[in-house]
């Protein structure tokens, strides 16, 4: 029995596993940082002129209404706009609001709003004889313009 036992090869260690060539899947994962790698700047410009766009069109809400356009109907088209927006946020009893309340609505919902100046919006709207000069239409767009953007989803 002992001379079986002598004639047994001793057990040796595996040779040491190399880190090269790796694996299959470590193949695939590099590739896949390749191509990520290749398409993130294509991804961020792509982000980016999609940001651009809607930024575009938010401050250029209502740059297509046209100035000589009378005083009701510009106001009404400066009013349909806004409830546009609020709509596209859901908030449905916002555009539901007309007179004082829309204005105080209006006024709460943006810090810096200028109640005198957004007035119009709420007194004049419904009144066919209004008159509104060039001034106060600048000066209404100007205080509505950081509404938009400030509400625009």
């Amino acid at each position: 029995m002992e001379s079986l036992h002598q004639q047994l090869i001793a057990p040796t260690a595996p040779p040491a596993v190399h880190w090269w060539p790796p694996a299959p899947g470590w193949w695939i994962v590099a590739g896949l940082l390749v191509i990520l790698a290749l398409l993130l700047p294509w991804l961020q410009r792509l982000a980016r002129q999609r940001r651009e766009r809607r930024r575009h069109i938010r401050l250029d809400t209502f740059a297509d209404i046209p100035v000589e356009l009378p005083a009701n109907q510009w106001l009404t088209e400066i009013n349909i706009r806004l409830k546009q927006q609020l709509k596209q946020r859901g908030d449905e009893p916002a555009t539901r609001l007309h007179g004082e309340a829309w204005l105080d609505y209006l006024c709460s919902q943006h810090p810096s709003a200028e109640r005198a100046v957004l007035q119009p919006l709420a007194a004049d709207l419904y009144r066919p004889d209004v008159s509104l000069s060039d001034a106060q239409r600048q000066a209404l767009l100007k205080a509505l313009r950081p509404r938009t953007r400030h509400d625009h989803v």
